[in-house]
């Protein structure tokens, strides 16, 4: 009996990199798909992952690395939601139908497309947790091109017998954080003051990357997942208040960070507690030296039921152990494991 072979596209990415660990570790063989033949070195990847090259514009390409393949996980796209729309479309949706159409020609059995809450637009006054079933108001290119690779995936596994599942991850955060909005978190986290003028009494989802990883492969081994879609969050939203709180724990627990970070934390936690100089602050403060962590659809609370109703668990609820794993940034692959 042959090995199980999985396709993972973005396979350099923030997510996808930690599903090609993932499957690594349950034993299945694993061609990586990456855009730039750079990224090659770069990850460095052991010799019993099978690192390729593919672009999912090209059918020939995709056709080519599909031979033998049982299953895809597709998480190449464009996520900088400041990329041109001409951009997000052509990769995001186009890009999409071609990995479908090429997986059903194939007699690929399973994909997974990884598509985002972004989907459901700003339901700023939604009274209860979002779940799956709300209908979507994507407004902006971004939520708009992965609603449209939804529905393209959708609509070829209908003609096709394609079992196919799709995720709509929450703000993921964890180690190796490579997406426009993690980075610019990050560098803010350690050189301007935070703040969150406003958001008294109001929280937000989370999820750890590890958990998006783990989630995604365990679906997969679900045959009654096919045709569905799942949330994936953390199990409870957390209050911006308490939020702040660990991002200050977080800090004094690490030993990576310079005296002058720890300053800016001391700072912005002195002026946290002062209600109106921290609105103030968040409402007028240069954007120079502040960080307003207050955006448009930042406090939308994500329902995560439907995944927590079949067995899977998420092994990171602790927001301020998330938040160590970034400030630490520990690899993906240790030595002697999955690393050389």
């Amino acid at each position: 009996m042959k090995d199980k072979v999985a396709l993972v596209t973005g396979a350099s990415g923030f997510i996808g990199s930690w599903v090609v660990h993932i499957l690594r570790q349950k034993g299945i063989h694993v061609r990586a798909g990456i855009h730039h033949p750079c990224d090659i070195e770069k990850l460095d990847f052991p010799q019993d992952v099978e690192t390729i090259v593919i672009d999912i514009l090209d059918q020939k390409s995709l056709f080519e690395v599909m031979e033998g393949v049982d299953v895809v996980y597709h998480f190449a796209a464009k996520v900088n939601t400041i990329e041109p729309k001409e951009v997000l479309y052509r990769v995001n949706v186009e890009g999409t139908r071609n990995v479908w159409k090429c997986s059903a020609t194939c007699g690929v059995k399973a994909a997974l497309y990884c598509s985002s809450t972004a989907v459901y637009g700003l339901l700023a006054n939604s009274q209860q947790p979002i779940s799956e079933n709300v209908k979507m108001r994507a407004f902006e290119p971004y939520g708009r091109s992965k609603l449209l690779g939804e529905k393209i995936a959708m609509e070829i596994s209908a003609n096709s017998g394609l079992s196919t599942i799709i995720i709509r991850p929450v703000a993921v955060f964890g180690p190796g954080e490579r997406t426009p909005m993690g980075r610019e978190i990050k560098n803010a986290a350690v050189s301007k003051f935070l703040l969150a003028g406003g958001f008294h009494k109001k929280s937000f989802n989370f999820v750890h990357v590890e958990d998006v990883a783990v989630a995604s492969v365990f679906l997969m081994d679900r045959v009654s997942s096919s045709g569905q879609i799942y949330n994936i969050t953390g199990e409870k939203p957390i209050l911006f208040e308490e939020a702040f709180q660990a991002y200050l724990r977080a800090l004094r627990q690490s030993r990576n960070l310079t005296v002058y970070i720890k300053i800016l934390a001391w700072i912005s936690a002195i002026i946290h507690k002062f209600s109106f100089l921290s609105h103030l602050l968040s409402q007028y403060g240069s954007k120079s030296f502040v960080f307003k962590i207050w955006k448009p659809g930042f406090d939308v609370i994500y329902s995560s039921e439907k995944l927590l109703n079949t067995s899977f668990r998420f092994k990171w609820n602790s927001f301020e152990e998330v938040l160590l794993s970034c400030i630490n940034d520990k690899p993906v692959f240790s030595k002697g494991e999955t690393r050389g």
